[in-house]
């Protein structure tokens, strides 16, 4: 499966407009100290959506949004039963049972 697929996968929608879940494998990676390497499977992950009514400022601090630039930094937020994880799309490795292809 191409990158691209798995992106476009990942943002599907259910017809309630909820994000279909998907399984994932990434490898983990610290840019700040250089470790990394581990994979963390995540299964019944869904991809985090942006709020439906944007505000200017967040509810739990008084701070204006800050954007996140998932296409520059390569990024993706997904929320799975651990919590909230941002992940990087270079290291995704399997979605779905499928192998990632770049």
């Amino acid at each position: 499966m191409f990158l691209g697929d798995v992106l476009t996968e990942m943002k599907k929608l259910t017809p309630e407009k909820k994000p279909v879940p998907f399984s994932l494998s990434v490898r983990t990676y610290n840019r700040q100290n250089g470790k990394g390497g581990n994979i963390r499977t995540y299964h019944d992950a869904t991809l985090m959506q942006a709020p439906r009514i944007k505000s200017e400022t967040r509810l739990s601090q008084n701070l204006d949004f800050k954007n996140p630039n998932h296409f520059k930094n390569r990024t993706r937020n997904i929320s799975t039963v651990d919590g909230e994880r941002k992940i990087n799309i270079l290291f995704i490795i399997e979605f779905n049972g499928y192998k990632v292809v770049y």
